[in-house]
């Protein structure tokens, strides 16, 4: 309870900005219906690629203490650093998809504030608990492996 509370004026923050833009809303969002869920977006490559980065992203940030790894964060820097050709490429490519990057980036805001929602519905353990394996593994993978786990995947749900 107390790891909840030290990352609760972030995660506040992230949820605040989430309900203003959920209020100017008229329908549902779908987009923040899925991001609510482990997948969050579709299941292209490009998809897939951003959708690990995000989740590796918020577990890098609020899992650290949890998992005594005070370098978790850093372990998530050092991986976007490694991957940024592959992880621009997709954030790119799904860019183009949706119309522009104005338009992807309210995408990820929102998947990332769906992320946040979930940790806070799970609590910090269980969800530290979740991702410490998946955490681990994506930021151990270089480009060539980060690609062929998103082909894999890709193939696998066809």
């Amino acid at each position: 309870m107390k790891n909840l509370f030290r990352n609760a004026g972030a995660i506040a923050g992230i949820l605040f900005g989430t309900l203003v833009l959920a209020g100017c809303a008229e329908t549902p969002d779908p987009v923040l219906e899925t991001a609510q869920t482990p997948l969050m977006l579709g299941d292209s490559s490009a998809d897939r690629i951003v959708s690990l980065q995000t989740r590796t992203m918020l577990a890098g940030l609020a899992c650290g203490r949890v998992w005594g790894d005070p370098t978790a964060f850093a372990r998530y820097a050092s991986f976007t650093n490694r991957n940024a050709a592959i992880l621009r490429r997709s954030q790119h490519e799904l860019a183009d998809r949706m119309g522009g990057m104005a338009e992807f980036d309210k995408m990820h805001t929102r998947i990332s504030n769906g992320e946040s929602l979930r940790l806070l519905a799970m609590g910090d353990q269980y969800y530290c608990s979740e991702m410490r394996g998946p955490f681990y593994t994506a930021v151990a993978m270089g480009p060539d492996e980060l690609a062929r786990q998103s082909q894999v995947a890709q193939v696998g749900l066809r």
